[in-house]
């Protein structure tokens, strides 16, 4: 997926009003960042993690739990030698929306993340 891809998909979710302005900013920022970090202009398997992430952000606004990954997953994902730039690429996301992010979403942007990573370094 590249840049013009994933804005097509943003721009369908926050024209259906399932995510807000800021939520689609802030999910166009993170894709740049991830594009800047690869040094790609596309992303192979991104579709999930950027479905996921201003999904996340707005369920974390909007107050709503979810459950978060199995302990067992996420010992294998703070493992993975991709963990370090999963675990920035989240805290970027998260110092940029400007408030705390719930653990178990940011478990699930680690574990995109790290699979993500996996695929395209």
């Amino acid at each position: 997926m590249n840049l013009e891809e994933y804005n097509v998909r943003l721009k369908i979710l926050l024209e259906q009003n399932v995510i807000s302005a800021k939520a689609h900013d802030l999910a166009f920022l993170a894709f740049k960042e991830l594009l800047g970090e690869l040094n790609r202009e596309d992303i192979e398997q991104a579709e999930m993690l950027f479905t996921h992430l201003p999904m996340a952000l707005e369920r974390s606004t909007e107050g709503k739990v979810v459950e978060g990954p199995s302990p067992e997953i996420m010992k294998e994902i703070f493992q993975s030698e991709q963990f370090p730039i999963a675990k920035a690429q989240v805290e970027f996301i998260e110092t940029n929306w400007g408030k705390p992010i719930p653990e178990e979403e940011k478990n699930y942007l680690y574990m995109h993340y790290t699979t993500v990573l996996n695929l395209n370094h």
